[in-house]
């Protein structure tokens, strides 16, 4: 989930070099949502549930589903603690009767290129062909990390960043009717980039957290005009840092919207506070 988002084509060119067809789930609609509430766990966040419906929607289809557990992406950081069960998760319940292929990724005890070399070893590839496939997949992953980077520019215009997990902000389910109210608004829009590096030693433990925490850190009220957060319900991660953010906005004198969501995602009150929010700025000194 982490790893997609930010980085496509990563995880398809290295299956594809080693002889693999990757097959991925469809983008979330609305079946998707129901979906996730009928099977999943109701105290699950949403992006967890529709975890469950993407799997559950592969199961059958294919020969195995690829499910990392994702414990560290970011040295010295932690990703969220949800992602280490995921491939027992699957194995136990979803996925019990299709084969479940798994790596630990952990960038605090090894290089994803070593991940990697693992994982292709664990599909009994030969060495020279899965270093070929590293190489491939982490240029692909390189390249896509530098048409990420957040663009330094005064705002011309009402242009907001659009803060959060990136399997929350990058789902076009989730944001899209976020982004497309802000826009037909007159709003510009930006997501953050989770290409830029966070200082490696930080108090902020998670490590997209810590990223965001970051980049916020080097915003200016002439770049945006506000910044918003959007986060689910049950999230514990970003419930720790929401004051945080908070503050730091306040120090900069940028204004700040805490925006909730989960698996009912009632449109018209989130309409209403998008549209109290961009007509609020109206009214400042």
């Amino acid at each position: 989930m982490f790893f997609y988002y930010i980085y496509p084509d990563l995880w398809e060119i290295f299956f594809s070099e080693l002889g693999m067809e990757p097959v991925v789930s469809g983008p979330t609609t609305i079946r998707t949502v129901e979906k996730a509430s009928q099977i999943s766990e109701t105290e699950h966040c949403l992006p967890n549930k529709l975890f469950d419906a993407h799997l559950a929607e592969l199961v059958g289809k294919v020969d195995m589903v690829f499910v990392p557990r994702l414990l560290s992406t970011i040295k010295n950081h932690l990703s969220c603690p949800k992602f280490g069960p995921l491939p027992d998760a699957a194995r136990a319940d979803i996925a019990r009767d299709t084969k479940v292929l798994s790596i630990e990724i952990d960038e605090s005890r090894r290089p994803l290129s070593k991940s990697l070399m693992l994982l292709g070893k664990q599909l009994n590839s030969q060495k020279s062909q899965i270093r070929s496939a590293i190489n491939s997949s982490l240029k692909a992953m390189e390249s896509a990390k530098n048409q990420q980077v957040r663009s330094l520019r005064k705002k011309e215009g009402l242009r907001f960043l659009l803060i959060g997990h990136p399997y929350v902000i990058y789902d076009n389910f989730i944001a899209g009717p976020i982004l497309q109210k802000l826009k037909k608004m007159g709003g510009e829009v930006e997501l953050i980039s989770f290409a830029e590096d966070a200082p490696a030693k930080s108090y902020i433990l998670w490590s997209t957290a810590n990223l965001i925490y970051h980049t916020m850190k080097t915003l200016s009220s002439e770049e945006y005009d506000g910044v918003i957060q959007l986060t689910v319900f049950n999230c514990g991660c970003d419930s720790m840092m929401i004051d945080t953010y908070r503050s730091l906005m306040k120090e900069k004198n940028i204004p700040f919207m805490y925006l909730m969501v989960d698996e009912h995602l009632a449109q018209s009150g989130m309409d209403t506070r998008v549209e109290a929010f961009v007509d609020s700025l109206g009214w400042r000194p």
